[in-house]
């Protein structure tokens, strides 16, 4: 845990003395190899423990055992740092801070930077603080990603549900615990050079904090103008080409496996890339950004991420740079964590061999929190956390939601070309002609046409986005969910409007959440009641609820989109990722920041007031 300055109080008189052999250490783990990231090496030796930091790594007994001195013997047991994830957003696991600790501590995870925008669309600070103040009382330092820019979009575009301005932005970068300014923000702020945006750039870097960034598919000027705005890293990359090239500009790259970019199975081509090149790997950095919870107990979080590294054939100790030393070089935090050195806090994992990266033993702060797995209960205090009623009580609608609220209402039944999103990576758009029954343009199975809404559910205004997707797939339903970056109002899809209404209505009767409808009936539900981003269930059930909401809209449904399609449809509407999103105020092309009318000509006004 972490309070005050985010760099840990330290004895350093202390720390030499223990050193020296003249004081006592509090923990020794005997028979250690231990993984040097600064080297990219394998030592043998004993590693001594003081004042939650690391006093000596030795090769003999140079060192004072007092009474209540602890030594363990490894047996030569691999030990590296503690995990760094430089870049995620608790919310997107739907836990609970304190959920979210107890399921990736045991995994060697020792330090979150985390992005609180999502909460903060929904409440603004008070969300935020609601997360920090809650991470105090669990075994994992959560340092702040100081979110770029809230909301997203101007009010025009989107409605959110609160707003950061740059007063409050440069307030948070003022914070002992904030660490870097978030960088998901749609990258033409940056090239109209937009006022606020550049000011929060460069009261970072006055700071000397870590400057974030999101530049997908960048290459060539628009990568080169990029980076000299000041941005540092990126996670969105889409190719092996591009990362090579954004590696060259100095930028670190974090990765992470996505659907759409850069996926899992690329990844033997980037290591070949990147081995067969001789390129320095230095820059390269492991994140986690979203993991949902059926996903986080079926795969893991950050320590998945290494192992896919490893799988994909980086060498084992470069992966473990990849998640330690180089994300504490990026954040700036190297002084104090990402190796296993003297003077550096203890935050240590110990395997029985690096390519499985299987955790026995999880130190964080100089104390064992975790062994086989498991939290080490008896030692590990965290008192569940109250949430107020104002963090359960977001969703708000104007009215019940009919399926007329939604339909897409036209003055005549000849045929009208339609903008239509085509799911993928970048998401494109594309015109169709539909033809209209009595006024009702509605989904088209022959050209894989569905309904797709956006309902406001911060202000009770009754905005409501109308379109038409492509490339999702569903029959005979519909799933709607809260979880819709980056303002989270309500998203509906469907090949009817009547099932639509019945899974938003679910939806905002659990205060949030994930709803699955076949015909006329609620197949399967996962509440998300705290601000309709978390729940405070534990990681098995939530999990389960998740899992059911999947397999009904891959089974019953029939959706498309084979591998975790809740994730995907996460960004399906996101106005900052290109090409196009959907937002409560309708299609917004993510190049211009303007909005798209549904119907390709509507001089005319065809689309009737709802």
């Amino acid at each position: 845990m972490i309070s005050g300055p985010y760099r840990t109080a330290i004895d350093r008189a202390k720390l030499v003395r223990v050193a020296l052999g003249d004081d006592p250490a509090d923990l020794i783990l005997k028979n250690a190899q231990i993984v040097s990231v600064t080297t990219r090496e394998v030592i043998t030796g004993d590693i001594v423990l003081s004042g939650g930091h690391i006093a000596a790594l030795t090769r003999g007994d140079n060192y004072l055992i007092a009474d209540n001195t602890e030594v363990l013997d490894l047996g030569g047991a691999f030990v590296c740092p503690g995990l760094i994830d430089p870049h995620v957003h608790i919310e997107s696991s739907n836990l609970t801070v304190t959920e979210l600790a107890r399921a990736i501590v045991p995994r060697g995870v020792s330090t979150l930077v985390a992005d609180p925008h999502e909460i903060a669309n929904v409440l603004g600070l008070p969300g935020v603080n609601l997360l920090l103040e809650e991470a105090v009382a669990v075994p994992l330092d959560v340092l702040l990603r100081v979110p770029g820019r809230v909301p997203a979009l101007p009010a025009h575009l989107e409605t959110s549900g609160a707003e950061i301005d740059l007063a409050a932005t440069i307030e948070l970068l003022d914070r002992s615990d904030a660490v870097c300014l978030g960088g998901d923000i749609n990258p033409a702020l940056i090239f109209r050079a937009d006022h606020d945006q550049l000011r929060k750039i460069e009261a970072t870097i006055e700071r000397g904090k870590t400057v974030g960034g999101q530049l997908p598919g960048f290459t060539g000027s628009v990568l080169d103008a990029s980076v000299s705005a000041g941005l540092e890293d990126t996670h969105v990359a889409e190719s092996v080409s591009e990362v090579i090239e954004q590696l060259r500009r100095g930028l670190r790259v974090l990765l992470t496996p996505r659907i759409d970019r850069l996926p899992a199975a690329e990844w033997p081509e980037l290591a070949a890339a990147i081995n067969e090149g001789g390129v320095d790997t230095r820059y390269l950095v492991l994140c986690t950004d979203d993991i949902h919870p059926n996903i986080l107990r079926r795969e893991g979080h950050l320590d998945q991420r290494v192992r896919l590294a490893i799988d994909a054939g980086f060498e084992p100790i470069a992966a473990i740079q990849m998640a330690t030393i180089n994300a504490a070089e990026l954040m700036r935090l190297d002084r104090d964590r990402g190796a296993v050195a003297p003077g550096k806090l203890a935050d240590l994992v110990v395997l029985d061999d690096l390519e499985s990266f299987a955790p026995t033993l999880v130190i964080h702060g100089g104390k064992i929190v975790a062994r086989n797995g498991s939290l080490e209960e008896n030692q590990v205090q965290m008192p569940d956390h109250e949430y107020p009623e104002w963090s359960r009580s977001t969703i708000h609608l104007k009215n019940p939601v009919t399926p007329s609220d939604l339909e897409v209402r036209v003055t005549s039944d000849a045929q009208f070309e339609v903008n239509v999103l085509e799911f993928g990576g970048p998401k494109t758009m594309r015109q169709v002609l539909l033809e209209p029954t009595n006024g009702v343009i509605s989904a088209n199975y022959e050209k894989d046409i569905l309904c797709i809404s956006v309902l406001e559910r911060h202000q009770a205004s009754g905005a409501i986005g109308r379109g038409f997707v492509a490339g999702i797939g569903i029959q005979g339903g519909a799933v709607a969910s809260t979880v819709n970056h980056d303002s989270h109002n309500i998203f509906i899809v469907g090949d009817n409007y009547e099932s639509m209404a019945i899974a938003a209505n679910a939806v905002a009767d659990a205060g949030g959440g994930y709803c699955a409808v076949v015909g006329a009936e609620v197949r399967a539900l996962a509440p998300l009641p705290i601000a309709g981003l978390l729940s405070q269930a534990r990681l098995e059930e939530l999990a389960s609820q998740l899992d059911d909401v999947e397999r009904v809209l891959l089974e019953e449904l029939h959706c498309s989109i084979p591998y975790m399609p809740l994730y995907a449809l996460n960004f399906l509407c996101l106005p900052n990722i290109p090409d196009v999103g959907v937002t409560d105020q309708g299609i917004v092309e993510t190049a211009s920041m303007s909005l798209v009318p549904t119907l390709v000509d509507n001089s005319s006004k065809e689309i009737c007031e709802q």
